[in-house]
């Protein structure tokens, strides 16, 4: 992966690499190319002489010699010119232009020149054609080698292949340089995920600036963070739960404790008793177990609650299809209560899972008729992707106990005499229930006492969600 993130931070390096083969390139490419200029020719003219010289003092009669050896040997011809460049055995003009003083200076110098210096210079190739002088004066050796004037230039192809190889080999090692740089970020991850591991949610990426993987880096950090968040708030659930529990436990030792005692006295005294007394003793007993039945079931259902069944609902709710029900429901089940609903919106849809939703209302419904005097009144709002239900009772208000605990613990038990207009038995984990349920949904649970001029004129539990 090769990114502008990635030469940002390593531009200095990658510059430098690329510079040094390019260097080494331009340097290679020039000892090679040297090699194929005019002087690599100049020193086998030299052995040419020396063959003249040795088959004959008289160069012409040793040009027969040196020729018939050239041909033996697949070399080209040689020729006997004078400083005009017109061959001294056949009178020809072998030369485009007579010898110039300065290559005549170079003769006498060197031994042997270029015949065409400035195509040498200008073709980095073979020379075709070197003079040199000979042991005797005006004569000079013309030595053919071969290689075509129109013959393209070597040099400047190695120079290209040379530039390419480096500077391939250059982003080769920049780039291992830079993966090494990823396996040591990727060490960095791996001690990340061990520390996260052995409990240290807390552990994060460092985070760099220009980092190619900072995008990966904040997901990763941002999933981390998510991760202590949800465990921490599992932990503060499963702390809640246990404290729950503890008081259902005891809870539960309450009704059984009350049914032996009832049991015990129709036991023991059932002959002394009064058909009256006796009729009231069976009527406790059978209230304490219709609560012990209600704890037992609320106890199930918030066990159950977070099951996939219940909290994975993906059906579309109609909310004020289901507060319509609860009140057709209730003012048959609390004729003497008026309910009052209101509606301000038009689209209360809510995705969920209608059963929890109905519980939810259950509850809700069921805690405000027990408490109410004369009414409840209930306020559907929507607003944008805001949703709010209120249910607003005049009864007693909540104690300052009771605000503090309501969705978090279970109210003390209270039990109501028959003689009484609103009978209740409270369960007391219904406030959980409601709380887990509109959790589940994104929402939250509000309980608050109606005050005006200082007086408590009754209890309100609102529901607030966001529509997805």
């Amino acid at each position: 992966m090769i990114t502008k993130p990635l030469f940002r931070k390593n531009f200095l390096i990658f510059a430098s690499i690329i510079l040094v083969f390019v260097v080494v390139a331009i340097a290679s490419s020039w000892i090679l190319t040297s090699f194929e200029r005019d002087r690599m020719f100049l020193r086998p003219a030299g052995m040419n002489r020396a063959l003249l010289d040795a088959y004959n003092k008289d160069p012409f009669k040793a040009l027969a010699l040196l020729n018939e050896f050239s041909r033996k040997n697949g070399l080209e011809q040689h020729d006997l010119i004078n400083a005009d460049g017109v061959s001294l055995t056949t009178g020809k003009k072998v030369l485009s232009s007579a010898l110039t003083a300065d290559q005549l200076r170079a003769l006498r110098k060197d031994l042997a020149i270029s015949a065409s210096p400035s195509e040498g210079q200008r073709m980095p190739g073979p020379p075709p054609e070197v003079i040199s002088v000979t042991n005797q004066e005006g004569v000079l050796l013309l030595s053919k080698f071969g290689g075509s004037q129109h013959k393209p230039p070597i040099g400047p192809i190695v120079t290209l292949i040379a530039l390419i190889a480096c500077i391939i080999i250059s982003i080769g090692i920049a780039l291992l340089y830079q993966f090494s740089k990823y396996q040591e970020r990727s060490r960095e991850a791996l001690n990340v995920l061990n520390s996260l591991r052995e409990g240290n949610l807390s552990a994060r990426l460092p985070a760099r600036k220009f980092d190619e993987l900072a995008l990966l880096t904040n997901a990763f950090n941002e999933m981390a963070g998510d991760l202590e968040n949800m465990v921490e708030q599992l932990r503060k659930a499963d702390r809640t739960r246990r404290e729950l529990l503890q008081d259902l436990a005891h809870d539960l030792r309450t009704p059984l404790a009350s049914l032996r005692s009832f049991l015990e006295t129709l036991q023991n005294a059932n002959h002394q008793l009064s058909e009256e007394k006796r009729q009231e003793v069976l009527s406790l007993s059978f209230t304490e177990v219709e609560y012990f039945g209600k704890l037992v079931e609320d106890l199930l259902f918030l066990a159950q609650i977070t099951e996939p069944k219940y909290s994975l609902g993906t059906e579309t709710i109609h909310l004020e299809e289901r507060v319509q029900e609860q009140v057709t429901v209730f003012r048959q089940r609390y004729p003497g209560l008026q309910f009052d609903f209101q509606k301000t919106g038009d689209a209360f849809e809510l995705m969920g899972a209608p059963r929890l939703i109905d519980r939810m209302l259950r509850n809700a419904f069921e805690n405000s008729s027990s408490f109410a005097k004369s009414k409840i009144r209930i306020e559907l709002t929507q607003s944008g992707k805001d949703l709010r239900l209120q249910l607003i009772d005049d009864g007693p208000g909540f104690s300052e106990k009771g605000l503090l605990e309501f969705g978090h613990k279970k109210f003390s038990r209270t039990l109501v005499s028959e003689s009484s207009d609103n009978k209740r038995i409270s369960v007391g984990i219904g406030s959980v229930i409601m709380k887990e349920i509109a959790q589940l949904h994104g929402g939250l649970l509000h309980a608050s006492n109606r005050v005006e001029d200082g007086k408590v004129l009754g209890a309100k539990v609102s529901f607030s969600f966001t529509k997805s």
